[in-house]
């Protein structure tokens, strides 16, 4: 006899209905974009009741902000492996530059956050509940970067300089792709970039001011 399955708790299902909610808030954004992604749209793409999003998120604005922050926290989950990796000589600075830019610009990050700052440059009352989780989302990745160089002798101010003109260069490629599409374009921006900073981690460990080993 087939074995039933185990009947979920309501906070399994809750759970469930949540995150259901936030991935639908999330494609809409990308698909449709911040305008025209409807409370009603995105439960019917959720495929869940509307008095089950008005339970969890009772607004647009609630639904939108609590996607960001499920949209930053996997962003920063991401990551954090690449970096650990970096830090046991499993990854190259290279390497982790590579694959941070695929993270950022190939999946659902960048573009659903472009909408975001899109809509909140135009609704205050939208960017004020953005803010603290952008703020979040950049002391996480400045702790993952950290992660790489801690031990050394490279000054805090360096290391979030050298971060910050990493995301500075993915925001401006990824923001140029939506209207020139030119793979091997970008791809020699991103080498020439992996290159200077090499560049200048190489020149503070030779002048005996970094190791990174």
């Amino acid at each position: 006899m087939a074995r039933t399955q185990p009947r979920r708790t309501q906070e399994e299902r809750s759970a469930e209905t949540r995150r259901l909610l936030l991935e639908a808030t999330l494609d809409s954004l990308i698909e449709i974009g911040y305008a025209n992604s409807s409370t009603q749209r995105i439960v019917e793409r959720a495929g869940v009741t509307r008095g089950a999003q008005i339970h969890h998120y009772p607004s647009k604005q609630a639904l939108v902000v609590a996607a960001t922050e499920h949209l930053f926290q996997g962003f920063v989950d991401e990551v954090a492996p690449l970096a650990a990796a970096m830090r046991e000589n499993e990854l190259t600075l290279d390497g982790f530059v590579e694959r941070m830019w695929e993270k950022f610009f190939a999946g659902r990050f960048f573009y659903a956050s472009l909408e975001l700052i899109v809509a909140a440059r135009s609704d205050p009352a939208l960017k004020d509940q953005l803010i603290p989780l952008i703020r979040r989302l950049h002391r996480g990745l400045d702790d993952i970067w950290y992660r790489y160089f801690r031990g050394t002798d490279i000054s805090p101010a360096r290391v979030d300089t050298l971060l910050n003109m990493t995301l500075c260069l993915f925001r401006g490629m990824a923001v140029q792709a939506v209207l020139r599409e030119d793979p091997a374009y970008y791809r020699e921006l991103l080498d020439a970039w992996k290159e200077i900073l090499s560049r200048m981690v190489t020149e503070q460990r030779e002048a005996g001011t970094v190791t990174t080993q």
